[in-house]
């Protein structure tokens, strides 16, 4: 898991464990400016959303008894809620004294 400033957008996943968002963030343009101009989903192409969904759907082709169903994309609104909602699960499970292992434990259960 990594984390960076930018334009983000959500893509929701189900796979074994179950529902399991992913962001997707286009860097701010200090850090690579081919993207300065992008501001929403729209102003990419769609071949690269059709890429991340590819990838997504076979990522875990080789592992046994696992796999992924690529559900609809979300906007900025929505990845910003899903990013509050995780941090709110981490923060109260830790605040119990069960500090997850990673954030993805928290994401989506």
């Amino acid at each position: 898991t990594s984390a960076s400033s930018g334009s983000p957008s959500g893509l929701n996943l189900e796979d074994e464990a179950g529902g399991d968002e992913k962001l997707v963030c286009v860097p701010v343009d200090s850090v690579f400016p081919y993207y300065a101009n992008i501001g929403e989903r729209g102003d990419m192409p769609e071949i690269v959303f059709e890429q991340i969904e590819h990838f997504f759907t076979h990522y875990k082709d080789l592992e046994k008894k696992k796999w992924v169903r690529v559900g609809k994309w979300g906007d900025a609104d929505e990845a910003k809620r899903v990013t509050i909602e995780a941090i709110e699960r981490y923060e109260a499970e830790k605040a119990k004294g069960k500090e997850p292992m990673n954030a993805d434990d928290t994401v989506g259960r």
